[in-house]
């Protein structure tokens, strides 16, 4: 039934669209982007900066070799929490934690670091795949427990998975400052470097297109296990009918569950990937809200996997222009947040017109 809000003499009718074509979807979400940039550019010169040299500075950082390196870099732990979240997104599981798991990710991959370089624990030939599954393993814990509450007592994820948040990140915050603080680092808060065989790297690529290529891969295979496999129709059912996946025999709660696995062992991973590619140790501030932005990628992207991919490069790029913006033009670092803030607004706003056709109607006398 159409939702209708009265305007004086007038009716403003929302009804939902029961069918859109692709070619409407893509279209509304590149006018959103546009959108959001020409809102940004009259706030930027309101703010006495001009909007020609900041969209320059964002265009350099995906023309120039050198900082497209550093934007994939960066895109990639954004990417990769947004493929988690698409999958719990997906069955209604409003995942808020992804910046918790990747802080528990990163937390995970530096203790196996910590076994190795301590206590010997570890093979170097093992290291990376051992910190590959701990941080897989950290993730998923981290999320899991939200959607126990949510399964088991009716609790609301988005609270639970929020809060979480908090709790990694001043736990890792403890570590850095307590007990794993570097003890040849002069006082300083972060962890004993990585050796470089804790760092993913291949002798024939560029760490950067190295990051692309498994980016690419993951993606392809959330894209293929939601498209092609008994637990991604499960997902995709309870996400788009509850009750016709309970009338069809579906165990609600074990494909919350699994999905939440996945999910958040993403986001685990995208720590892993933080501290070993871009930091090298584990840091008070891991991420600058990594986790964050995967949720403005996953709906940018519409939740499509493949998707993910150009808008997680973009959120990348727009992290390597702030800083280049900081240094050249002395605009603080809330200036790139206020683009991507835009981003994610005209998105909503976007994700809106596809679901609901609006019309106006006069009120007859």
């Amino acid at each position: 039934m159409p939702l209708k809000l009265k305007i004086h003499s007038y009716y403003i009718v929302f009804e939902k669209r029961y069918e859109t074509g692709i070619l409407y979807k893509v279209l509304v979400t590149i006018i959103a982007v546009i959108a959001s940039f020409i809102i940004a550019g009259l706030i930027f010169l309101m703010l006495g900066f001009s909007p020609l040299e900041i969209y320059k500075m964002i265009i350099n950082t995906f023309t120039s070799v050198g900082l497209m390196h550093e934007t994939l870099l960066r895109s990639t732990p954004i990417i990769l929490a947004a493929l988690g979240l698409s999958i719990a997104f997906k069955m209604n599981f409003w995942n808020i934690g992804a910046e918790g798991q990747l802080y528990m990710g990163a937390f995970a991959a530096t203790g196996v670091v910590l076994l190795h370089v301590y206590y010997g624990l570890i093979s170097p030939d093992l290291l990376l795949l051992v910190m590959l599954l701990a941080s897989f393993i950290a993730g998923s814990a981290w999320c899991l427990f939200p959607a126990f509450l949510k399964t088991r007592l009716g609790a609301n994820e988005i609270i639970t998975t929020l809060m979480m948040n908090y709790i990694a990140i001043l736990f890792v915050n403890y570590l850095i400052f307590g007990p794993w603080r570097d003890p040849q680092g002069y006082g300083f808060p972060f962890s004993v470097n990585f050796p470089p065989y804790a760092r993913p790297s291949l002798p024939f690529m560029s760490v950067g297109t190295l990051m692309l290529t498994w980016s690419l891969v993951t993606a392809s295979l959330v894209f293929s296990m939601l498209k092609y496999t008994i637990p991604g129709f499960e997902i995709r059912v309870v996400g788009q009918n509850l009750e016709a996946a309970k009338y069809a025999g579906m165990n609600i709660s074990s494909t919350i569950m699994l999905g939440s696995l996945l999910s958040g062992g993403l986001s685990g991973i995208a720590g892993m990937v933080t501290v070993t590619t871009l930091i090298g140790r584990l840091t008070p501030d891991v991420s600058p809200g990594y986790g964050y932005m995967a949720i403005i990628v996953a709906y940018l992207a519409g939740l499509n996997p493949l998707l993910i991919i150009p808008a997680g490069i973009l959120f990348g790029g727009l992290l390597t222009a702030g800083d280049a913006m900081q240094y050249a033009l002395s605009m603080p670092k809330t200036g790139a947040q206020i683009l991507q803030a835009l981003i994610f607004l005209f998105t909503l706003l976007g994700e809106f017109v596809k679901r609901y056709g609006v019309s106006v109607m006069r009120v007859e006398s």
